[in-house]
């Protein structure tokens, strides 16, 4: 048994130790110096399989052994094609003679192929740990319960935190993605703003959480779906009269949240500035955005937060768990990276 647990807790360790160092890289790096490509894919891979990998092991799951292989494997390979495809130049050998001292460039090529391995070395001994330990078996015993969730039952407290936890996370980064689309509508006219194309958390940090969006998201699911079925009600399953109603009162809360936003952080417009837009307040909002931005939560209100939520009913919870576990701690790495 001693024997069983050792080998379980270096695992565990292994694996800890490669979500800490990246957790940290990401603490004290500066958000200009990561550029998305195969290093990003692989932190983020590498934090959130390693944080899977964990919450599989304390939940005994079989799982857990899978799941460390696959991540040990993807982020070594990203590592390697990460290290042999940079774009920096690999420069020719300046003289090509028998003998010859190679260049620089190669080295620094090769240091950084070596260093990117090494990188993955702490997700590759916990897999061995596991793969090579016939004990852990013994530990890992319990398979992951695949059963859909009884959609009649109400959620647990717990389960109603992961789920609106989950919600704030993906729409931060759903509602970034709509305003660059939005304001594609800007550049080509169809809509009226200044298009900015400088604005590097927007256009080039698109892994960049939107916090706004979020609170949209939670005030979506604690406020103006609820009032979405009260007003149904109210009016006897009529939709016209409920979605107007639904719609005023979906406009008064991000309006609300974007005037917040606005006088926080956007006090001297360095982020927007709608002072030569038509029907603005102090330049921080403006009706046509107000507009926009109501019909879009009312277009998730009506219809994509109820298909969510019916969703979540029936997914097997050591899959939502899962699931939660693994983007939580890829969603922490971008908060650190963006806002630390």
């Amino acid at each position: 048994m001693k024997e069983i647990f050792s080998g379980i807790s270096e695992a565990a360790f292994a694996h800890a130790e490669a979500i800490v160092h990246r957790l940290g890289k990401a603490a004290r790096g500066r958000a200009r110096d990561y550029t998305y490509g195969f290093n990003l894919a692989r932190d983020l891979v590498q934090v959130g399989g390693s944080s899977a990998v964990l919450w599989l092991m304390y939940k005994h799951k079989r799982a857990a052994i899978p799941v460390s292989v696959a991540t040990s494997a993807v982020v070594a390979g990203l590592s390697g094609v990460s290290a042999a495809f940079d774009p920096a130049p690999l420069a020719a050998a300046e003289d090509d003679r028998p003998g010859s001292i190679e260049s620089e460039e190669a080295l620094e090529r090769r240091d950084r192929i070596v260093n990117a391995l090494i990188d993955a070395l702490p997700n590759v001994v916990g897999s061995l740990l596991l793969l090579f330990n016939p004990e852990a078996t013994d530990y890992l015993s319990k398979p992951m319960d695949l059963t859909p969730r009884d959609p009649c039952v109400p959620f647990t407290l717990p389960e109603q935190a992961r789920n609106l936890a989950s919600l704030y996370m993906s729409y931060t980064l759903v509602g970034h993605w709509l305003e660059m689309a939005f304001c594609q509508l800007i550049k080509h006219g169809i809509v009226g703003g200044d298009y900015d194309r400088t604005n590097t958390m927007l256009w080039d940090w698109w892994l960049h959480p939107f916090p706004a969006e979020g609170i949209a998201g939670i005030m979506i699911a604690l406020g103006l779906n609820p009032l979405r079925k009260k007003l149904l009600d109210v009016f006897g399953g009529r939709v016209a009269p409920a979605l107007v109603l639904s719609f005023l009162a979906t406009q008064v809360v991000c309006t609300s949240i974007d005037y917040l936003t606005g006088i926080t952080a956007n006090r001297n417009y360095e982020l927007w500035d709608y002072r030569d837009m038509p029907f603005n307040f102090q330049g921080q909002i403006c009706l046509q955005n107000s507009l926009v931005y109501s019909a879009a939560a009312t277009l998730v209100t009506w219809t994509f937060y109820p298909a969510r939520s019916e969703w979540l009913k029936r997914m097997p919870p050591d899959v939502a768990n899962l699931g939660f576990t693994a983007f939580s701690a890829a969603y922490a790495m971008l908060s650190l990276i963006y806002f630390v």
